[in-house]
């Protein structure tokens, strides 16, 4: 509710709004992240109101779904209820509120993460019936966003693999219940693109395509570096504990446990790799407490007598959490808002009164947000006294909500390279060509610019004889379309 980082925050606000307004994703907006969370917030705005509250009870669901399935597989596992309590109230801490609003990233891992939840559960007490609901989960997890769930699925493979080597009555006994769930879980994929009516086409080469050209260039970047093991250093250290146990279990020959640590270890894997590999604010320390409570159900086993040590790692998670905590939830770190006075933020209720309760600051206008929402102000009353169809490009995608409208610009995110291609990049003429045909089936006859930043996305994928630009306001620009130019034809 504190302090906005108007890119990230703002754009599955709009998209739940535009799923509401019976508009599609990838046939009416360019998509390169999941359509579910349009549909999720969509819901919620249809019961709550399309309003900030709604938006934030979205997270909130979320955040309280996956604490309390931490807590019940923790509970599940003979781990003492009050120190289950303990690990999972870190957990919550840690996980949605570092960006409080609803995240493609978070929603994907979650159930990722309710997947391997399940996995564990079904080794640990043998009942394997619910093996068919990962195939699900692991759909909802792709239709949240690409990754992570694409390496979870590896992941779970490897999992599912090594304990049917290790157990050779497991494969037998489960197959049918993973095979069963999948054929659900297809199912329920064609279903979801019959009833949403998403052409299936324009899903493929945005999401999948487009998408893989992305992660294909920065996985070519990738590289591990001694910064990286600072900055996981908490859980760098825990996975050494876990390797740890992992080989007393190897010596006793337990094959459970040996799956379930394997498990952790994977998830921590996994997470690492792909938060480096998106190269966006970091969100997976909350795996600093789960994995910890992993740590203390083995460690009570192997070294019941050693509390002194099991009491140090508590401490060190403890005060690991509370270090995250602070700089994430505390500070905004993650809306980039770490070295702002966020004392100074005032309420967005000024803006309009959808925005109630959340309190305006950004890194854009850190020492005088009262200029930003000036500026704001004074775009929303340029574009509310336009009566002609127009399109808007900006960061602040509450401005059609509020307005009653809709924005009609033939992409959501507006980050240019990875959210949609530019001239030079693979798929760009395919774009431009969807980006053209979205404003002649709507007959826009302008479009909007507002922010800084977003000026001139316009003019990256159209001819310069096609509009006319004009700066209208503060941080306002109208690009007046010209039908007759060789784009439009």
């Amino acid at each position: 509710m504190i302090g906005i980082n108007a890119m990230d925050n703002f754009v599955l606000y709009n998209g739940g709004y535009r799923v509401l307004n019976g508009f599609v994703p990838f046939n009416d907006y360019w998509l390169v992240t999941g359509p579910l969370l349009d549909y999720l917030n969509s819901f919620f705005f249809y019961i709550f109101g399309v309003n900030w509250k709604s938006f934030i009870y979205h997270s909130s669901v979320f955040n309280l779904i996956i604490s309390v399935s931490t807590y019940l597989l923790l509970v599940s596992l003979n781990l003492r209820k009050e120190w289950s309590l303990f690990y999972s109230l870190l957990f919550c801490t840690l996980m949605y509120p570092a960006v409080g609003t609803p995240f493609v990233d978070h929603h994907s891992t979650i159930f990722l993460l309710l997947s391997f939840y399940v996995f564990i559960y079904c080794i640990k007490k043998e009942n394997y019936i619910y093996f068919c609901t990962i195939p699900f989960l692991m759909v909802l997890s792709f239709l949240s966003k690409q990754t992570p769930v694409s390496y979870g699925i590896i992941g779970i493979i490897i999992l599912y693999g090594i304990f049917s080597y290790l157990n050779k009555e497991f494969f037998v006994k489960t197959f049918l219940y993973f095979f069963y769930g999948s054929i659900f879980s297809f199912i329920f994929l064609i279903l979801f693109f019959v009833f949403t009516s998403i052409n299936f086409e324009e899903f493929f080469s945005q999401y999948i395509l487009f998408a893989k050209n992305v992660g294909s260039y920065r996985f070519s970047l990738f590289n591990l570096n001694l910064h990286d093991i600072h900055e996981y250093k908490f859980l760098l250290f825990n996975l050494i504990f876990v390797v740890i146990f992992l080989i007393y279990s190897f010596k006793e020959n337990n094959k459970k446990s040996i799956i379930i640590l394997s498990g952790v270890f994977l998830i921590n894997v996994i997470l690492i790799f792909h938060q480096k590999l998106t190269s966006n604010q970091n969100y997976i320390f909350f795996l600093i407490p789960l994995t910890m409570s992993f740590i203390h159900l083995n460690y009570e086993k192997y070294f019941p007598k050693k509390k002194i040590i099991l009491l140090t790692l508590i401490l060190i998670c403890l005060l690991g959490s509370i270090k995250y905590h602070l700089r994430f939830n505390e500070n905004r770190k993650f809306n980039e808002l770490e070295k702002v006075d966020l004392k100074k933020a005032l309420s967005a209720d000024i803006i309009d009164e959808s925005l109630r309760g959340l309190k305006w600051i950004t890194k854009v206008y850190p020492e005088d947000p009262e200029k930003e929402i000036g500026n704001l102000k004074e775009a929303m009353e340029i574009i509310k006294k336009n009566n002609k169809k127009k399109a808007i490009i900006t960061s602040y995608q509450f401005i059609a909500p509020a307005l009653g409208i809709y924005d009609y610009s033939p992409n959501q995110w507006h980050h240019p390279s990875v959210s949609f291609p530019l001239e030079g990049q693979k798929y760009f003429s395919k774009y431009k060509l969807y980006f053209i045909t979205n404003l002649k089936k709507n007959n826009i006859q302008g479009i909007y610019t507002v922010g800084i930043g977003e000026e001139n996305i316009p003019s990256l994928i159209l001819d310069k004889s096609c509009y006319q630009k004009k700066k209208l306001g503060k941080f306002v620009f109208h690009y007046e379309l010209l039908n007759d130019c060789g784009d439009f034809k």
